[in-house]
């Protein structure tokens, strides 16, 4: 049960987290030859902890159950 929560909310916070980014691209689109701004580079790395490497471990513990399962 509790881990079904847990990735509930990381998919909640995820998906938040996919939309605010977009919004802010959309109305604060980074001028020629400058870098993106600050938050969005901040949201961007929320984004590749929250939804890289909870996947990635997802997979290893899959390859694991069912390894040992064979």
């Amino acid at each position: 049960m509790l881990v079904k929560w847990t990735l509930v909310f990381f998919v909640v916070f995820s998906l938040g987290l996919v939309v605010l980014s977009k919004v802010l691209t959309f109305f604060n689109p980074p001028r020629p030859g400058r870098p993106r701004a600050p938050v969005l580079r901040a949201i961007d790395r929320l984004l590749r902890w929250t939804v890289l490497v909870p996947a990635v471990l997802g997979l290893v513990v899959l390859v694991v159950t069912l390894w040992l399962a064979a």
